[in-house]
């Protein structure tokens, strides 16, 4: 009696091992999960091959198509949202890093430095 489901080795059967690659337990053990640096490597190697085969425009390209394909599909909105987004996190990284140096000054007992241009001193030879 025959085996059901598609032939080993068959066209079928290829798509369903591709489909269910990574579902167990022993696919997550080794590899790129287990080794996160092998999978840079990885990268960066596929990486380097695919510069020297087509060229750093090819990235420009790809990226240049990416941002279209964005753009067509989320609307010019998406942008504006996601640099206001970039603005506060860097101004609330800001805020957080004045903070802690104001609390180090502090606590070594000297005032905190006002924001902006250093107070000018005066010339000494003068």
């Amino acid at each position: 009696m025959a085996k059901p489901g598609p032939a080993a080795g068959s066209e079928g059967a290829l798509k369903i091992a591709a489909a269910h690659r990574g579902s167990h337990d022993h696919d997550k053990e080794g590899g790129f999960a287990a080794n996160p640096d092998l999978a840079r490597e990885a990268g960066r190697k596929g990486g380097e091959t695919v510069k020297s085969k087509y060229g750093a425009s090819f990235y420009q390209s790809i990226g240049k198509k990416g941002g279209e394909t964005v753009k067509r599909e989320r609307g010019t909105e998406f942008y504006a949202e996601i640099g206001r987004r970039g603005g506060e996190m860097r101004g609330q990284r800001a805020a957080a890093a004045r903070n802690s140096a104001a609390a180090t000054e502090t606590s070594a007992g000297t005032t905190p430095r006002k924001r902006g241009r250093p107070a000018k001193t005066p010339d000494p030879s003068a």
